[in-house]
């Protein structure tokens, strides 16, 4: 027992020190340069998944910044998920509830690492089941019918985070609601809108509507009358969606039953 107590010890002794080498001495018991290639392979694994996810957030801090935020992520936060297609989401949290914003820290980068995080999360989204569904995405079905989307989300910023870049670091807060999705040729695409619009969105996530009810309902929820010109004006959006790949089919409304 004694010697299992002093074998865990000395693993917890060289995790602690990995995660943190400036502040943790290194275990006695273990050569220095293997300790080297520990450290520089445990960080950059976890790094390289950073850099891949958040590559506009790496861009606009700098490295400089960019790898203190890495090893601070790596020493101080304790991830939840073992999974390393986590560890994106985990810097998010880690960004919630860790993050320390320095004085050249842009007001915008925890949005801007959200939609890049986004992007992530749709791409490798598992698809609803689209089978018995009709690809006659006509107006006439799209209302009749209840439109079904592909792997999307929706997100209203403070910022237009889809325009940012190391040659745009600066834009000014402009309130942007975005639609991020997998189209059918598996390409993560965003699509500009409203709140309004996103509204729209979570009807036909949330609720089993066909196109022409989802958007009464949505007439209705924004006391906006039921008029002829504003139902066209919400069934033209879902025809746009539909030529966009965002709906990637429709039900008909009796199957729903």
């Amino acid at each position: 027992m004694a010697e299992h107590n002093e074998h865990l010890k000395q693993q917890r002794e060289f995790a602690a020190h990995l995660r943190n080498p400036e502040v943790v001495a290194a275990p006695g018991s273990i050569d220095e340069r293997r300790l080297s290639v520990y450290r520089e392979l445990f960080f950059n694994n976890i790094k390289g998944f950073l850099d891949t996810t958040f590559p506009v957030c790496a861009e606009v801090l700098g490295d400089s910044r960019w790898q203190a935020l890495a090893r601070d992520f790596f020493a101080s936060y304790r991830a939840q998920s073992p999974y390393f297609l986590e560890i994106p989401r985990e810097f998010l949290t880690y960004l919630e509830t860790h993050y320390q914003p320095e004085a050249d820290d842009p007001d915008y980068f925890y949005e801007l690492a959200h939609y890049e995080w986004l992007e992530l999360a749709v791409d490798i989204a598992v698809a609803d089941d689209a089978s018995g569904l009709t690809s006659e995405l006509s107006a006439e079905n799209l209302a009749a019918g209840i439109p079904l989307l592909g792997v999307a989300e929706g997100f209203l910023y403070q910022y237009p985070v889809h325009e940012i870049s190391l040659q745009n670091t600066s834009p000014d807060a402009k309130a942007t609601a975005l639609i991020v999705y997998r189209a059918p040729d598996d390409q993560v695409r965003f699509i500009e809108t409203n709140p309004f619009t996103l509204q729209l969105l979570a009807l036909l996530k949330e609720q089993a509507l066909s196109g022409y009810d989802a958007v009464c309902t949505l007439l209705q929820q924004a006391g906006i009358s039921v008029s002829e010109a504003a139902v066209a004006g919400g069934m033209a959006i879902l025809q746009q969606w539909a030529g966009q790949g965002l709906i990637t089919g429709v039900q008909a409304a009796t199957e729903a039953d």
